[in-house]
């Protein structure tokens, strides 16, 4: 019974929905069937908080519910889906009531076929006034205009007035709106995605709206200049297009809802990750660690109030190759806090040992590396390919020569580390040991240390040959 839609549906119910829906399947209204009403409290009752089945089993709950009758798996069926619907509308409802506007449009609609007159234009003028008055100017917005162009021109249609419908002609201004801004968005969202996971998706039709747009002046919707000159950011090497998404992701921020804002931010900051990858320039870096600086400090980059560790780490790994040490460093400890709690403590260790690392403080940075629990994989990872760095710029060769060995038995034992990831630092060591101990000449150690791959610390390997 675990794994039913009825049961994985209850589960993702909150303490207070669990509440609301007893009110709901309670109401003759909505449900006349009182067998569903002891299935909700057998279920509620015989299972724990969260929903997981102990020992109820079907039987269990037929007998309880149908005592004189015997078990029929048919029956059961029946009864636990005419529950999963009533949860179903249940939800439903609540979704629409968590969209005001969704919910007019409906009690507008009904006003127009009723042909109460008082009742819609009062309505419709509080609803189009709240409309306008909203900061919000995204996709969103132009399917509400649309919405409401669409029920005003109906309301005109049936009162048969022998004059143009001007709604009509702002009807279709804003479905072609909300269709050009909602292209856009998917297929700049389609193409992020191409560049992280290897695809060929064809987004057709979409030149031609770039094309059309060119010819028009759209400059005044937001949403739709946002996605325009993103699309281009993602399609044509032109740095300018990359200055003014700079620019909009500050001066439209209020114009988004912050899952749309967030979604904005993260292709942004992948395509300074793709072009510095690419080319090599640090001013992507620079344009970069200035993003992440800015969706952290208004929290777009924040999952459910916490900063991902991951989040963190870029970003000082970002500050550490653009040598931004005393600004890191204040950054390392600053946001530390931004971390789950079970996070922080070794984000904290690793992160100021790498710090000390790149002010060349290998006394500080071995300390720190003491500290770290290794809570997660690859902060051991870490922390092990940093010391063998340390120990080879300090000139403990010995220690090192030990301590590869070790290092190479770890990664082949470790079953929790994936193989693609073990290729990269078993590679290092690799090359590391023929830096070490092997008499051949640096330009042959440079040339087998480029075709290595995968292969991580590639550029420093690059830089002990030389």
């Amino acid at each position: 019974m675990e794994k039913s839609k009825l049961i994985q549906l209850l589960r993702s119910f909150s303490d207070l929905e669990y509440r609301e829906f007893a009110k709901f399947i309670a109401s003759p209204f909505f449900n006349q069937k009182e067998d569903l009403i002891q299935l909700y409290n057998i279920l509620r009752k015989e299972s724990s908080k969260e929903f997981i089945p102990k020992r109820i089993s079907r039987e269990l709950i037929m007998k309880k519910l149908y005592p004189k009758e015997p078990f029929s798996e048919k029956k059961y069926k029946y009864v636990t889906n005419l529950l999963l619907r009533q949860a179903e509308r249940y939800i439903s409802l609540k979704e629409m009531e968590s969209q005001p506007l969704i919910q007019e449009y409906h009690l507008l609609n009904a006003y127009v076929k009723r042909d109460v007159d008082k009742n819609y234009n009062f309505i419709f003028n509080k609803t189009l006034k709240q409309h306008q008055l909203s900061t919000r100017k995204d996709s969103d917005f132009y399917y509400k205009d649309f919405l409401l162009n669409h029920v005003a021109s109906e309301h005109f249609d049936r009162k048969k007035i022998r004059k143009n419908n001007e709604h009509s002609e702002r009807l279709i201004h804003s479905l072609d709106l909300y269709y050009f801004a909602n292209r856009l968005k998917y297929a700049c969202h389609l193409m992020n995605n191409q560049k992280i996971i290897s695809g060929n998706i064809k987004v057709k039709f979409t030149e031609e709206i770039i094309d059309f747009l060119n010819t028009e002046n759209y400059n005044n919707y937001p949403a739709i200049f946002m996605y325009y000159n993103l699309y281009r950011l993602l399609t044509e090497e032109n740095k300018q297009h990359f200055i003014t998404i700079k620019d909009l992701l500050k001066e439209y921020c209020l114009f988004f809802k912050e899952s749309e804002l967030k979604e904005l931010y993260h292709i942004t900051i992948n395509y300074c990750i793709v072009q510095y990858q690419k080319n090599n320039e640090l001013h992507f870096l620079s344009d970069l660690y200035e993003l992440y600086q800015n969706g952290i400090k208004s929290e777009l980059l924040l999952e459910n109030g916490f900063l991902s560790p991951w989040t963190y780490k870029n970003v000082i790994k970002t500050g550490f190759i653009l040598k931004y040490l005393e600004e890191t460093e204040k950054f390392i400890i600053e946001n530390n806090e931004k971390l789950k709690e079970e996070f922080r403590e070794d984000a904290l260790q690793y992160n100021l040992a790498e710090l000390y690392y790149h002010k060349k403080n290998f006394d500080k940075s071995i300390y720190y590396l003491n500290q770290v629990k290794f809570s997660d994989i690859y902060y051991a990872l870490d922390s092990k390919f940093l010391l063998s760095k340390i120990y080879f710029e300090t000139a403990e060769y010995e220690a090192l020569e030990s301590f590869i060995p070790s290092f190479q038995t770890y990664l082949r034992r470790n079953k929790l580390i994936a193989e693609n990831v073990k290729q990269t630092y078993l590679n290092f060591t690799k090359m590391l040991i023929k830096i070490l101990f092997e008499d051949a000449s640096k330009n042959k150690l440079i040339q087998e240390i480029e075709s290595t791959t995968p292969l991580t610390g590639k550029k420093w390997l690059l830089e002990q040959c030389t």
